[in-house]
Parts: C-alpha cells; structure tokens; sequence
C-alpha cells in the first residue's frame, strides 16, 4: 500500500493499531485546515486494506514471530483497539465499514474497539439501524470536530453544519451506544471573544454528554484561509492570557462528571488532563497559576506557523 499524504491520529491514539481505509477528506474546505490539501479523498479498496495486514502478519512471521507486529512494539494477537486512519472514515456506507470490520478481525481477532474521525454530516447520513449495527461490530469512541459552539464561527469556519446539527446527532450516536469524543478548539472565536466561546461550547458539551473532551488551540497554518485573513486584517487572534481564561471558564462551565478532559496538544500552553468533578479543581488553580505567570511579549501565537 503506497498512502498518499500525512497519517494523523488524536494523540491519546498512540498505542492503537493504524489501519489506513481512507485517504483525503470528504469536506476538505474548513478555513484554518491544512492537513489534506492536495489529498482528494478515496476509499481504499478492500484488498488494499488486506494487503497491508497480509504484509504486516507476513513480516512478523519472517522474523520468527509468529503472528504479530512486534516490529512496531504491537502483537496482533493483542491488539484491542483498532484506529482507523483518514480525515473521515466514517464517510464510507455502514456495509463498507462492516467490511473492513470484519477484515480486520480476520488478521486481529482479538480487536474489540474500531474508532475514527466522523464528520457530524456523515453520521447524519446513517440511519439508526446502521448505528446500532456499527456498535455491535465494534464501533466506538468517534472523534468528532466539535469545536466550538458558535454558530458563526462554524460557519465563519465552513464547517458545513450547526451546533444544533451536532448536537442531534450525538445524541443519536448516545441512543446507538456509541460513545462520542469530542475536538474543541480554543480561541476559535478570535480575539475578544473567548468568554462567550467557553461558554456557548460548554452549554453544547454538556447536552450532548462526550465521552471524553479533546483539545487544541487556533493556530494559523500557512495556506489557509484563516492565515491569509489574518495578514489582511479580517481576523484576529486571541493572545494566550484570554485563551487561558477561556479554557478556564470553559471548564468551569462544564458539568460533565467523569469525562475526561484532554489538553495537552503540543498546541495547548498549559498541559492539562483530567477528569471533570475529581480534578477540576486542580486544573482551574494550574491555570489560574499560567494566567499569573504568563508573559504574554514572549509567547506570540499569531506568529507560530507551519503544519503539523
């Protein structure tokens, strides 16, 4: 299998096994993205997706060790929690994803979990009984790219749907049995903006009751529409003391006991994990300490460019 362009994955996804099914990405317009240009989105056939598991039982059977993926620390046999790799694999019909499923289990037959990207307008396009049949094989944990829930700034964002939209559909997903983990984004709302960001996202999350909360902070990419609006003047950035004190207010905002809360992107300032309830606290007094502390002269956002 020769994939075309990066493989990304959330970062607490490290020690699952990647199984590229897709390449691209089925929206491919949303302003402050440039991870899949150039990348049009494909389905890759099943035979692909058996050849690379074929090569990688193959090479671990050369080296004397059996069936496995010990050369990249994993052993097939092992392997619990599956990820599969592409901007939105849930983009692909119920009845493809079954079958790489069921693939899949043919060369990890332990593999309970099968989690991915999802765009909030493809789960829409799955009915309920494509949910509940997607749960049974295994689907769970969907990442979606919730971030922010502003209505005007997703579509400022061209996200292609509405906090409502999202809304509904975790729910759907939450009827299903299928947990949800949710990408939110600090600073989204631009500079001024933060505390009503926090809050409007923190009323959004705790209706629609994510599993576990992921993070990052805006950054302007080169080549985006986002960075070119902000060298013209049409966006502003939020500085990091008011991203700090929108994440503070975006926790304390939340009221979701137990859900994991995950800050600690290479693009977050302030490392944070934790549970909301046990260890709110402890992540309020961290930030309000960096808030103190910060050096806003030394720490400039707006000029950190690049990719990840």
């Amino acid at each position: 299998m020769a994939y075309k362009g990066t493989v990304y994955r959330p970062p607490i996804e490290a020690n699952s096994f990647l199984l590229p099914i897709t390449e691209g990405c089925t929206h491919n317009t949303c302003t402050f993205c440039s991870m899949f240009h150039n990348i049009p989105f494909r389905m890759l056939p099943l035979e692909e997706v058996e050849d690379f598991l074929a090569r990688t039982k193959a090479a671990a059977e050369t080296a004397g060790l059996g069936v496995g993926y010990r050369s990249r620390g994993i052993n097939c046999e092992r392997v619990k929690r599956v990820y599969f790799v592409g901007a939105d694999p849930f983009a692909l019909p119920a009845h493809r994803l079954l079958e790489r499923i069921d693939l899949a289990k043919r060369y990890l037959p332990n593999a309970t979990v099968f989690t991915m990207y999802a765009r909030t307008d493809n789960i829409e396009r799955k009915s309920d009984e494509d949910l509940r049949a997607l749960k049974d094989a295994g689907v769970n944990d969907l990442y979606i790219g919730v971030e922010t829930g502003l209505d005007d700034v997703l579509s400022y964002y061209d996200k292609g749907y509405s906090a409502q939209q999202t809304l509904e559909q975790c729910e759907r997903l939450g009827r299903a049995g299928i947990r949800h983990c949710d990408l939110l984004m600090l600073g989204a709302a631009g500079r001024g903006r933060g505390i009503e960001n926090a809050r409007a996202t923190a009323q959004l999350e705790n209706a629609s009751k994510p599993h576990k909360i992921l993070m990052t902070t805006l950054t302007a990419y080169e080549g985006t529409k986002l960075n070119d609006d902000i060298e013209r003047g049409a966006f502003e950035l939020a500085d990091e003391t008011e991203t700090l004190q929108e994440e503070k207010e975006l926790i304390s905002c939340l009221n979701l006991p137990g859900c994991e809360f995950w800050a600690a992107h290479p693009l977050d300032v302030v490392p944070l994990v934790g549970y909301l309830g046990p260890d709110t606290q402890e992540m309020l007094d961290d930030l309000d300490y960096a808030i103190e502390q910060i050096d806003a002269s030394a720490v400039n956002r707006i000029g950190r460019k690049g990719s990840l």
